[in-house]
């Protein structure tokens, strides 16, 4: 499985942000949901293949606090709320009760994770609607990290795994019928890290056409400047006398012998037009 990490930049906050954000990189123990989530994401790391890729700390806008690990694969789309709750539940339908310690009756617990893990998938469909991105419907996943839970469950709305069940959860989505296509699910993990960096995306038609063909075309590089070379406009051609070394005598034999084959051939020609 590939792991993307998106970390929200310092400079995109306002300045309490910051602040409780540095604050909170400080001091170990607001770090425990974040140590009980790297176990949980470890073992799907292991037991997923390289058809899955699963993002973390997508920020729904400029503030508040980022989207649980966003996994997508052949078998769909999926937000996992991993919770370190521990104790005793009762969960029916989208209602979610917790076990009083000194009562021992179960009464409404806050928050109610079904509908928190409800709100997180519905927050997930409308960003990615807001962006315009064809996608699968937004399956919200309850995960336990911590193992002392115990749930009674009544026709619960969404799945709930215990951390003993995880195991069984990445087997099924090993399994399951096939909702994604390959480039389906780069085109989805290629979108939520545009929203996480916005600088990083092209509008259509300026860097690429419909089928996502470069359009740019290279610059041409001037040819190399050949050095100015004088070409001199008038050559000096030798003497053909000179060349061929004729004397103005040898020329005037030369001459008489010409008209002499002239006037041969002429009477040649005359003689046989008289006879024939």
């Amino acid at each position: 499985m590939k792991l993307i990490e998106l970390n929200q930049k310092l400079a995109e906050m306002d300045s309490i942000q910051k602040v409780a954000e540095q604050v909170r990189q400080l001091l170990p123990f607001g770090k425990t949901g974040e140590h009980a989530e790297d176990a949980i994401v470890a073992r799907f790391l292991r037991g997923l293949d390289n058809r899955f890729i699963m993002v973390r700390k997508l920020h729904p806008g400029s503030s508040g606090a980022p989207f649980p690990p966003i996994l997508v694969g052949p078998a769909g789309l999926a937000i996992l709320n991993i919770s370190r709750e521990r104790g005793f539940f009762k969960v029916k339908d989208d209602s979610w009760w917790k076990m009083d310690k000194t009562t021992h009756r179960f009464r409404p617990a806050r928050p109610n994770l079904i509908k928190q893990s409800q709100d997180y998938a519905k927050s997930l469909t409308m960003l990615l609607d807001a962006h315009g991105k064809s996608h699968p419907e937004v399956t919200p996943v309850l995960i336990f990290a911590n193992p002392g839970v115990h749930i009674e469950t009544t026709n619960p709305a969404i799945r709930i795994v215990l951390m003993d069940g995880v195991e069984n959860l990445i087997n099924t989505m090993l399994n399951s019928a096939e909702v994604l296509q390959p480039n389906e699910i780069n085109s989805l993990s290629d979108s939520f890290e545009v929203m996480a960096n916005p600088e990083k995306a092209i509008p259509m038609g300026e860097g690429e056409d419909f089928f996502g063909r470069d359009l740019f075309v290279p610059e041409k590089k001037a040819p190399p400047k050949m050095p100015d070379i004088p070409i001199p406009t008038e050559m000096p051609l030798p003497d053909v006398n000179k060349k061929l070394k004729i004397s103005k005598m040898q020329w005037v034999i030369l001459a008489t012998l010409m008209i002499l084959t002239i006037v041969v051939l002429l009477g040649a020609i005359l003689y046989a037009l008289i006879v024939f």
